[in-house]
């Protein structure tokens, strides 16, 4: 029999989730953050979604600038991603405490994180506020990606890169390639 839960502290059961870290770079101020709620709403045009609590200085930068980055790292870069998602940009210059390496977006000017398998710049096309997070919507104007990290079909190579999961709680976890299957249905 399962426990039914009408009132709760956390609501994380949706985890494992990938994490990437939410870039973004306004006339004075850059910063980034560790992020598992994002998501990818559309194909035509390429728009993709990243929940940030109003209270996150990335939240003002992108408000301010209307572009962002997301770049995902691989499962060996953990700790970057805690100290990222655990450290506030009011409080730190997170670039220098943790010897974030940047590279230059191709169209955008907020910079993309070094080390990270792919990365999407993207022009903010819409703002919704959920609860005590806002939606903002990136339409993607350009994707660096690791060639050695996807295959032909642009499906991530898992025997290659172990991708950053998170499973709440300051949890991660990361995937066993030897689970992989290639499944259609008949």
């Amino acid at each position: 029999m399962k426990k039914v839960l009408t009132q709760f502290k956390k609501f994380q059961h949706f985890y494992p989730y990938t994490v990437n870290i939410i870039g973004a770079k306004s006339k004075n101020q850059i910063n980034y953050m560790s992020c598992a709620w994002h998501t990818a709403l559309s194909f035509d045009p390429p728009l993709f979604g990243v929940l940030v609590s109003k209270k996150r200085l990335t939240h003002k930068v992108i408000s301010d600038s209307r572009e962002f980055t997301v770049n995902f790292l691989k499962a060996d870069r953990v700790k970057l991603s805690a100290q990222l998602g655990r450290t506030s940009g009011y409080d730190t210059d997170k670039l220098k405490q943790f010897q974030v390496q940047l590279a230059p977006s191709k169209i955008i000017k907020t910079p993309v994180l070094e080390e990270a398998y792919v990365c999407f710049e993207c022009k903010v096309a819409d703002i919704k506020a959920y609860g005590d997070h806002d939606l903002f919507v990136g339409e993607v104007l350009a994707i660096h990606e690791d060639e050695n990290c996807f295959n032909q079909e642009g499906v991530l190579d898992a025997g290659k890169v172990n991708p950053l999961l998170y499973l709440g709680s300051d949890f991660y976890i990361t995937i066993n390639p030897d689970t992989k299957k290639h499944v259609v249905p008949d």
